[in-house]
């Protein structure tokens, strides 16, 4: 099958779009939980840049030989009180059985 483009010089693929900046937010307070080896749990209460409070549960790992984190996942959600109720309530359930 032939080229159409034989003898012409072929378009470079077009550079994906350039992630827009990530937001930053400003941390209120942090725990974290190290276990294992090399691996932690950080809860942080955080406040966005519209103002809104919300808290962030991150899982992730130390380099070997460093104190950096690295961050694996994470959740966030809402700083309301029902809710956090509800998420202590479930993890206390699942904990007693």
């Amino acid at each position: 099958m032939a080229d159409e483009q034989y003898g012409q010089e072929a378009e470079a693929p077009k550079a994906a779009p350039a992630a827009p900046p990530r937001e930053e937010y400003e941390t209120i307070k942090l725990e974290t939980v190290n276990y294992g080896t090399n691996n932690f749990i950080e809860v942080a209460k955080k406040k966005a840049p519209n103002g809104n409070l919300f808290i962030s549960i991150s899982k992730g790992w130390y380099p070997k030989g460093t104190t950096e984190k690295r961050y694996r996942a994470g959740i966030g959600f809402p700083l309301e009180q029902e809710l956090i109720d509800k998420i202590m309530g479930s993890l206390n359930s699942v904990l007693t059985q």
